[in-house]
């Protein structure tokens, strides 16, 4: 792979991220309501946390 195709790459990616940072971020200021299925899933990890199964792994 060449530099510009790696620099493309990047780009792409960082575009991309941006993308998925603004959807959370709409989310969590409350712009745009949760979708059922992320509801569900918000539900289960409280639960989770305060039975103490959730088991997090740091990256």
């Amino acid at each position: 792979m060449i530099m510009s195709e790696v620099k493309s790459e990047m780009s792409d990616l960082l575009f991309i991220l941006q993308k998925i940072e603004s959807i959370i971020d709409t989310r969590l200021i409350g712009e745009v309501e949760p979708e059922d299925d992320e509801i569900r899933l918000i539900e289960e990890y409280q639960d989770r946390k305060s039975k103490g199964t959730l088991i997090l792994h740091e990256i």
